[in-house]
């Protein structure tokens, strides 16, 4: 069976796009693609046309890390996590929880922040989001419980670890899903995304 041709010209347009080249490796384009989406969301960009940007990033990055994980063989995998290992970064961070309700993720701020969009992205839909002052709003419907705002408040600590507090509010009034099993969903989710970078 013949596989589908990539089109060059698309796949040039894409890597110029998130400013990565063809040699680029798969978590180098993830990198470039949040750092891109920090500036052209919706959320936190005032031009007219944001959500255009973010559609045209997103259908960019999807094309290249398709492409990507089609071509990259097991050696280049395993030469990107060692050259990850040589830069003194964790191939995956640690994430768990300090109480019911706050998460500690082993990472700076702003690279939580960058983890913290990808999950939000992956649960719902971000209402609103302020990086210079670590506040994330995303609305996730939930089964058999109210539609609910999910305000997470970023803190970084000395240690290293950022703190993620979490509370929880319905948005059609009603009692909310418990804040703790939002957060306990949160860090299933945060280190599924880890498992599958």
């Amino acid at each position: 069976m013949n596989q589908p041709r990539i089109n060059q010209s698309a796949l040039a347009a894409a890597e110029a796009l998130l400013g990565v080249s063809a040699s680029t490796s798969l978590s180098e384009i993830r990198v470039a693609y949040r750092l891109q989406l920090l500036r052209t969301h919706p959320d936190v960009s005032s031009e007219v046309d944001a959500s255009e940007r973010t559609i045209e990033l997103t259908r960019a990055y999807l094309l290249l890390i398709s492409t990507k994980g089609k071509e990259q063989t097991r050696t280049e995998v395993r030469s990107s996590v060692e050259a990850r290992v040589v830069e003194d970064r964790p191939e995956r961070l640690g994430i768990h929880l300090l109480d019911d309700l706050t998460l500690c993720v082993d990472a700076p701020a702003d690279e939580t922040l960058m983890l913290l969009i990808e999950m939000a992205n992956n649960l719902g839909e971000i209402r609103y989001l302020d990086p210079s002052a670590g506040l994330i709003e995303l609305v996730i419907e939930f089964i058999e419980e109210p539609t609910s705002s999910v305000l997470l408040s970023l803190q970084g600590r000395a240690t290293g670890c950022t703190e993620v507090f979490c509370s929880v509010e319905p948005l059609s009034g009603g009692v909310s899903p418990p804040s703790d099993a939002v957060a306990r969903l949160l860090l299933r989710t945060l280190r599924a995304l880890q498992v599958n970078e």
